[in-house]
């Protein structure tokens, strides 16, 4: 059987995992997964890294009128025995569609890029106003955030982006800046760095050149994303 290139694994474990690889694409991979250790192993970690990672994620109430199209197309009408169950499954699939494709997204990053050897400690997908996901957050052993530019801001020329810890209470904590590119800006993060207790969320702002010149935020946020602890088997 021909070897599966890592990355090509990797995707499709996302998606068997995630249920969206299906029918004899599904089997293939099963397939292969029974002959190849590696392919195996893959699908493991996206298991093992992919299921706490959904049971964190705040559920999102979909539009009324999606309710409406998924009726329609999925057969019983509302006064029918099989309805309320049939549309309550639905229901509870799509509190979680949207948090897990941010999910998805993170653990995709990181597997794919991350390093092996060393399981990230927690991770954030931080998003724009518009949903859009800009950066993902990891924090890996031993002591050193990365900030992952997904998506770089254009007319931001002459500015910085500022990365701030969010605690429950308290004021917003400077993380450093970010590079506005694509690929990693690496922080030094010691164990216990007290900046780090208590936080919530991150975010970024727009600031001017060389950092907030007052020690918090005084531009827009540009994105933003809560913090979700994970540990992925290696």
């Amino acid at each position: 059987m021909r070897k599966v290139p890592a990355n090509l694994a990797h995707a499709l474990a996302a998606e068997y995992v995630l249920g969206t690889l299906r029918g004899r694409a599904r089997e293939r991979l099963e397939a292969i997964a029974r002959a190849d250790p590696q392919v195996a192993g893959i699908i493991h970690r996206w298991e093992a890294g992919l299921t706490p990672l959904a049971d964190r994620v705040p559920p999102v109430e979909p539009p009324a009128r999606v309710w409406e199209r998924i009726a329609q197309r999925i057969g019983p009408t509302p006064t029918s025995p099989g309805f309320r169950a049939t549309l309550g499954f639905w229901r509870s699939f799509g509190l979680l569609a949207g948090g897990v494709a941010s999910v998805l997204l993170a653990a995709f990053l990181y597997l794919s890029g991350g390093a092996r050897e060393q399981p990230m400690m927690f991770v954030a997908v931080l998003t724009a106003p518009d949903a859009v996901p800009r950066m993902v957050v990891s924090m890996h052993p031993p002591g050193m955030l990365r900030a992952r530019m997904v998506k770089p801001w254009t007319g931001a020329e002459g500015k910085s982006l500022e990365l701030w810890a969010i605690p429950e209470e308290g004021a917003p904590r400077s993380l450093g800046l970010v590079d506005n590119r694509m690929g990693d800006t690496m922080m030094p993060m010691p164990p216990g760095d007290p900046r780090m207790q208590g936080a919530k969320q991150f975010a970024v702002s727009l600031e001017p050149a060389g950092g907030s010149p007052t020690k918090q935020p005084t531009g827009p946020v540009v994105c933003s994303g809560a913090i979700a602890p994970v540990r992925l088997k290696t």
